[in-house]
């Protein structure tokens, strides 16, 4: 069975200049710069997911994946070619989790092409200073690879709901428009790291790899202090670790692809080399997969 691959990857980082940029247009952006990567046309584009979390205005309905594909001009009419799109939220881990829906569809024929796109921004007038997470965008193109080798592997979430209360999110409706107030308790970090080592070795179990296989770990830029300790957690060298967090932020949802960009325009993902994929997110979540340039 051929693998799912990603074809071409976009990001829109945090922005430096005076004017922030919301959700949808950080989703537009990095997919715009997805499609002009890519061989393929919007049109050719057949199933569409948003994972981001947090939303201009705190829209809950329409879909943010209806916006996105307006914005990027996917099959908008009601004649001809046909896009599903729709939300997937799972925090931190939803970019994962939407590739790993992409592959299924795709590896079971239903899909030729699909996208995968996240955006984060915090439209609050005066945001909780306890809100970390700078405004960006991420998509990537995903289709049946080519060559047998390169592509997704194996895919792993682990939930530990007894954590669940190290990380809380809500939208307070006390506030005119709502107010994001997030709370990320002293011992999350470490929980991430106590449980990211299961998750890996699921993976490699699956895939049949040993730890002298793998190439690169990338995974969400958390902090500086929680990358230095995964490499030990995980049993793995510390130059293995695709460390971006002294100047590339958190920025929850999209944080793993835009770490994976850095990575690819290095020059040093190349071809045969492998990768393992991390993502945290609330629940709390560990998602892990593996990826072959």
């Amino acid at each position: 069975m051929r693998r799912c691959r990603i074809e071409s990857l976009g990001v829109s980082p945090p922005r430096r200049g005076l004017f922030k940029w919301g959700s949808v247009k950080h989703a537009v952006e990095a997919g715009k710069r997805c499609l002009k990567a890519s061989k393929y046309l919007p049109a050719d584009v057949q199933v569409l997911i948003n994972t981001g979390v947090h939303r201009d205005e705190h829209t809950c309905e329409p879909a943010i994946a209806a916006y996105v594909q307006r914005g990027l001009g996917i099959n908008v009419e009601f004649q001809g070619r046909r896009t599903l799109a729709f939300d997937l939220l799972n925090g931190g881990c939803g970019m994962l989790n939407a590739a790993h829906v992409v592959c299924a569809l795709l590896e079971a024929g239903d899909a030729q092409v699909g996208m995968v796109v996240s955006s984060e921004a915090n439209s609050d007038r005066k945001p909780d200073p306890a809100y970390p997470y700078p405004p960006s965008g991420a998509a990537a193109l995903l289709d049946v690879s080519p060559v047998r080798s390169v592509g997704f592997g194996a895919f792993a979430f682990h939930t530990r709901e007894e954590h669940a209360d190290l990380y809380t999110s809500v939208v307070s409706l006390a506030v005119k428009r709502g107010k994001i107030l997030l709370k990320r308790k002293a011992e999350l970090e470490d929980a991430w790291l106590t449980y990211a080592r299961a998750a890996v070795d699921e993976v490699l179990q699956k895939d049949g790899l040993s730890r002298s296989e793998v190439d690169f770990v990338v995974p969400a830029q958390i902090s500086p202090q929680f990358l230095q300790k995964l490499p030990e957690r995980l049993g793995l060298p510390r130059e293995k670790i695709a460390d971006y967090s002294k100047d590339l932020a958190d920025t929850l949802s999209t944080s793993t692809f835009l770490s994976l960009r850095r990575l690819m325009d290095s020059g040093e993902a190349t071809s045969g080399k492998r990768a393992l994929l991390l993502a945290f997110g609330s629940g709390i979540t560990v998602a892990a997969a593996s990826y072959r340039f």
